[in-house]
């Protein structure tokens, strides 16, 4: 039982990078459409002279907007170093939507014709890099890279694709700043940049997107949390195993649509936000392996839909209430590595029932497998008050030992096989199922 729940957030930020067919495509063509006309931009069958490819005069395309994207997926295809799974191997010729990956639709502002709405190459193991010829994909929808080996930066021409809404590099060696092209991308509902090595802050505006799902675990992010995260309306919040550092932002609380957090394995200090449980749809929130101090925050017992909560390896304290062992949708709790001094006994009922808990180093006093006397003495001596600590946190040492044996993993890589001695080429298979409906729950019908 246990097992299958805990695939709950896994299954969740994984199943956005499933594989799409043509007709699982789950585009709102009336809000798209309605965009295309409020923002026409550059004019979608012109070649810029700075993109300009040769192309063999004897090829005959369907339309301006086909032979765009035959000129972006043959010089995509030049810069790629290593396909060992020959995904590209069909990539020839002007039928550019029989290629692998590649998703043909009716173009929302002309329905006579067809146009490239999807590249999905999830699990290629291909190396290469991005061209700025992929800014000719001006009806692109959606973008899938997922476990490839693409390292470089994101290309300025990203910026063109007016109406990518799903944009997914996970798994892959992007390095740089955050990709700056994302944030004027107008329909982006879902990002997914786990797994690389971009580095720095991570922009205010980002937070100022209308944005669904914001995933960028495992980079080299550092800086303090953007004061104006409270904007966002999304509800897959996911930035663990990066270097942030400081408080959350009192603003955290206003992201009203937030399911899932996982802020996991950062450098973040003081206490948990006051309003915490403001946070009414919050159904999995991590914030182990962090620096927080002080104790719960009151009024917990409302999520009535958290099924997850990890607090495990921070400086916190105090009594874990009954009232929240006690939640209804609650599974797994994890609280060790703290300085906890009181739990309620019907926490300690239930964890022989139906609720995971891990409360291992802490400070209750009749538990096994706890904190020497001394050290929780060093800790509970000098009680923190919420309304006047800082950011800074009261001894980092403390949980360094622990830090040493709980470091993320490395990302997993992409399967590799040795190229085949002959071009061959694999019929793309079909999706398991569309990425959630949900994250459309706000466009137009």
């Amino acid at each position: 039982f246990f097992f299958h729940i805990g695939l709950l957030f896994i299954f969740y930020i994984s199943s956005f990078s499933i594989a799409l067919t043509k007709i699982q495509y789950p585009v709102s063509r009336r809000w798209l459409t309605a965009l295309r006309q409020a923002n026409p931009g550059p004019d979608p069958d012109h070649l810029p002279d700075e993109l300009k490819v040769e192309v063999d005069p004897s090829l005959k395309f369907e339309n301006p907007r086909i032979k765009k994207a035959y000129c972006a997926l043959q010089e995509w295809k030049k810069a790629m170093i290593s396909d060992p799974l020959n995904m590209t191997g069909n990539w020839v010729g002007p039928n550019v939507c029989s290629y692998y990956g590649v998703v043909c639709v009716q173009a929302l502002d002309d329905q006579t014709i067809r146009t490239v709405a999807v590249v999905d190459l999830n699990f290629g193991d291909i190396s290469g890099q991005l061209v700025p010829h992929l800014g000719l994909l001006s009806d692109l929808g959606i973008l899938h890279l997922h476990s490839n080996r693409f390292c470089g930066i994101i290309p300025q021409t990203f910026s063109t694709l007016e109406l990518l809404f799903e944009l997914d590099l996970s798994n892959n060696r992007f390095s740089g700043t955050f990709p700056k092209p994302v944030l004027t991308l107008p329909s982006l509902r879902f990002l997914d940049i786990r797994f690389n090595e971009f580095e720095g802050p991570l922009p205010p505006a980002l937070f100022d997107k209308d944005v669904d799902a914001i995933i960028a675990n495992n980079n080299r992010f550092y800086s303090h949390l953007p004061k104006n995260m409270g904007n966002s309306p999304a509800s897959v919040l996911v930035l663990s195993n990066n270097k942030f550092s400081g408080c959350i932002p009192r603003s955290f609380v206003r992201m009203q649509n937030l399911e899932q957090v996982s802020l996991a394995n950062n450098r973040l200090t003081g206490c948990l936000p006051e309003d915490l449980a403001s946070l009414k749809f919050l159904m999995v929130l991590d914030v182990s392996k962090n620096y927080f101090m002080g104790p719960l925050p009151r009024g917990l017992e409302s999520l009535n839909r958290i099924a997850k909560l990890e607090f495990s390896s921070n400086q916190l304290t105090g009594k874990v209430h009954d009232s929240i062992c006690g939640l209804p949708a609650l599974w797994n709790i994890s609280i060790a590595n703290n300085f906890f001094d009181e739990i309620g006994g019907e926490c300690e009922k239930l964890s022989k029932d139906r609720l995971f808990l891990e409360d291992t180093d802490n400070c209750f006093s009749r538990k096994p497998n706890q904190r020497p006397q001394k050290d929780c003495a060093s800790v509970l001596s000098h009680p923190v008050d919420c309304k006047t600590v800082g950011c800074q946190p009261r001894d980092p040492g403390i949980l360094e030992h622990k830090r040493k044996k709980t470091s993320p993993p490395s990302p997993p890589m992409a399967h590799s096989s040795s190229p085949p001695t002959k071009p061959t080429h694999v019929t793309p298979p079909s999706a398991a199922k569309p990425p959630p409906a949900r994250m459309f729950k706000n466009l137009p019908p």
